[in-house]
């Protein structure tokens, strides 16, 4: 009986491990979904998935022709960062509200100043943009996310996701693209967040796990007090 509850508890403290550690983290962009042809402003989110080494520079690239680019991009401040904005010049103009455009945003990196700034192991980083003429067109925006840490090591988000498909190791941040407010395509999504909005759902998250992990538990619980049970049961018949 001895060997039977140790294996249960062995048993039930694997399944809790396996189920209550979190799932890896990717560069992700915040809002998730946007309006076809608005304004949004978005932050990349990048998580330090290293455990002694900072992340020291970000770099996102937008989309170019042959893919719908977005005309007018601007970059959020970023205290303790110093941001390179690069432009591609279009073969063919774009024609907007506020005038023609010949030149589009096709990179913008970020680099840590200082060992202070670097996002830390543990923590995550929000690079922000203010994104003006999202493609009226299309059902989503690719990016492409590069990410250097302190110790050398490169990790690049350029996975492409295809539906149906195999889960890619690194996965390209993506904004899905819904029907304008207004089009009765569906419920309007707001076209602006704060730079809480990254933190709001690590702590949703977080909420998600620790329930999780509390059912976990419950159920291993009740795994031994199955074992217990038997056991008795068994005991119970020996002696009648």
């Amino acid at each position: 009986m001895g060997r039977r509850i140790v294996f249960a508890w062995a048993l039930a403290g694997a399944i809790v491990f396996a189920l209550a550690t979190p799932a890896v983290a990717h560069v992700t962009v915040d809002p998730a979904s946007a309006p076809q042809g608005g304004t949004v402003k978005l932050s990349f989110v990048v998580p330090n998935e290293e455990a002694r080494a900072t992340v020291t520079k970000v770099q996102i690239a937008f989309p170019t022709p042959p893919a719908t680019p977005i005309p007018g991009v601007t970059v959020g401040q970023k205290p303790g960062w110093r941001s390179t904005v690069t432009t591609k010049h279009l073969a063919k103009a774009i024609t907007t509200d506020d005038g023609t455009i010949t030149e589009v945003v096709s990179e913008i990196d970020w680099v840590a100043l200082n060992g202070a700034a670097a996002v830390k192991p543990g923590d995550f980083g929000e690079f922000t943009i203010d994104a003006d003429g999202l493609p009226d067109n299309e059902s989503q925006v690719v990016f492409k996310a590069v990410q250097t840490y302190s110790n050398g090591k490169v990790v690049r988000w350029i996975d492409p996701v295809t539906a149906g498909g195999p889960e890619a190791e690194h996965p390209t941040p993506i904004l899905e693209l819904t029907a304008p407010a207004g089009d009765g395509g569906g419920t309007p999504t707001t076209s602006s967040v704060s730079t809480g909005g990254a933190a709001a759902i690590v702590s949703a998250t977080t909420k998600d796990n620790s329930a999780r992990a509390l059912g976990v538990i419950g159920i291993a619980l009740g795994a031994v007090a199955l074992v217990f049970a038997t056991g008795a049961l068994v005991r119970k018949r020996r002696a009648a």
